[in-house]
């Protein structure tokens, strides 16, 4: 499974040459300075072909160091998503390891694990109709991500016979794509979906907006500010670069969650909920 396949419920794993033939002649009156002249026009011209080569070879260097550098907010070591060594301010947050994510009343969370393994993939916070979900990769310290998957996505939904548009949002370069897909009575439709991604120090963190978020501006921010709010933990082992980060379920003290219930019980207050999907 690619990096930004559709999600399968599985763990991810992670030019031209040119010929030239000279044309010779027997006329006598070909004398050795015009031989040398033919001999300067070859060596120009291989001169030449040297420095285009070069050129594009440069050009190559430079779109692949493009590709590589962080794409991250201006002002996200400020306004997150912060990295656990940074000062971040006070929140609710739902412990994941890897990643604590924000939590406000109303909202569901959505773990989504692998089969097989059981490790938890990815998780999806649902709040006024629409969701995000949110998935950490690991990355090298100096290298980021975002810019080389945003390529690969743009050019896979266009194989799919898509359509995507690069935008510029308070999250950075973000990608909007309406992808063929079929709707509930089985017809033929188009499917919305807006994805956003983060280059932190040594991790990625990829958002995938659905719903209201993509059609609703409000639900958007509101997502898009518990986005802002996660605190990654990436950890200080060795990662191979694109090596997805799992995420573990958080938990849940019984004896806590019942002394709770009897001190503070409602039933008219409704909190965060989980939901885990196999």
């Amino acid at each position: 499974m690619g990096l930004f396949s559709r999600f399968k419920k599985s763990t991810p794993t992670n030019e031209d040459d040119v010929r030239a033939d000279d044309e010779f002649t027997d006329d006598d009156e070909l004398d050795a300075q015009d031989a040398d002249t033919d001999t300067e026009d070859a060596d120009t011209a291989d001169d030449d072909v040297d420095e285009v080569d070069a050129s594009e070879s440069d050009d190559d260097i430079d779109e692949e160091e493009a590709l590589l550098e962080k794409s991250a907010p201006f002002d996200r070591s400020e306004k997150g998503p912060f990295d656990i060594s940074e000062e971040y301010p006070e929140h609710d947050r739902l412990d994941l390891g890897a990643l604590k994510v924000p939590v406000v009343d109303g909202m569901q969370v959505r773990l989504d694990t692998d089969d097989d393994s059981q490790r938890v993939l990815a998780v999806t916070l649902i709040h006024n109709g629409g969701g995000i979900q949110l998935q950490a990769f690991a990355t090298p310290r100096s290298e980021g991500l975002w810019n080389t998957v945003r390529a690969q996505l743009a050019e896979s939904v266009t194989k799919q016979g898509g359509e995507s548009t690069e935008l510029h949002t308070s999250l950075g370069k973000e990608l909007a794509i309406e992808v063929p897909a079929k709707t509930e009575s089985g017809r033929p439709g188009k499917r919305a979906m807006r994805f956003a991604g983060i280059d932190g120090p040594r991790w990625f963190v990829r958002a995938v907006f659905s719903g209201k978020a993509v059609t609703d501006d409000d639900v958007r921010a509101e997502l898009s500010a518990l986005f802002r709010g996660v605190v990654v933990d990436r950890g200080a082992e060795a990662m191979a670069p694109r090596e997805l980060i799992a995420l573990t379920a958080p938990q849940v003290d019984q004896d806590e969650t019942e002394e709770k219930d009897e001190d503070e019980l409602n039933p008219f207050e409704r909190g965060p909920e989980i939901t885990e999907v196999r």
